[in-house]
């Protein structure tokens, strides 16, 4: 019998592939469904090397947000959202805030980032202003560094 997979995520020949379940990316988890030998997803090399840090210019957009919640303890933290244009991934970090009682440093590890409605953040989503919602916690970024401002501007009509 021939093995085919449909876009829905249907494999004909061995049922449905599970819904993901938060560990490691979801092209590694497809994948390993997909087969018993699992290969890494392929990535765009050549949006890679042209977004890649070269020299000064690091292509990585940073945004200052907060959390938007009413949980008293959670008000007042403030977050850094990094996204890195070559390869389309988003990383969280905590700065430090002495006798906050809250531990700091990497709050969402460097990956790809599912919207709610479906398909991945992309630069766009990025913005002053912007309510983002990265694996159930919701921030609403505040500010931008002047890489991402001048980068927004460049490119609005895209």
């Amino acid at each position: 019998s021939t093995q085919s997979t449909v876009s829905s995520g249907i494999n004909a020949e061995y049922g449905e592939i599970p819904p993901y379940n938060g560990w490691g990316s979801e092209e590694d988890s497809r994948a390993n469904c997909l087969k018993l030998i699992a290969q890494a997803p392929k990535r765009d090399f050549i949006k890679f090397m042209k977004k890649d840090r070269q020299g000064l210019e690091s292509h990585v957009l940073r945004y200052l947000a907060r959390m938007d919640t009413n949980r008293p303890i959670d008000i007042d933290r403030t977050f850094i959202i990094s996204f890195f244009l070559s390869d389309g991934t988003i990383s969280v970090f905590e700065p430090e805030k002495r006798n906050s009682g809250i531990v700091h440093g990497k709050f969402i590890e460097r990956s790809r980032i599912n919207k709610k409605e479906g398909g991945y953040y992309e630069a766009e989503d990025l913005f002053v202003g912007a309510v983002v919602t990265f694996r159930s916690h919701q921030f609403i970024i505040t500010d931008a560094d002047e890489y991402a401002k001048t980068y927004a501007e460049k490119h609005k009509d895209d």
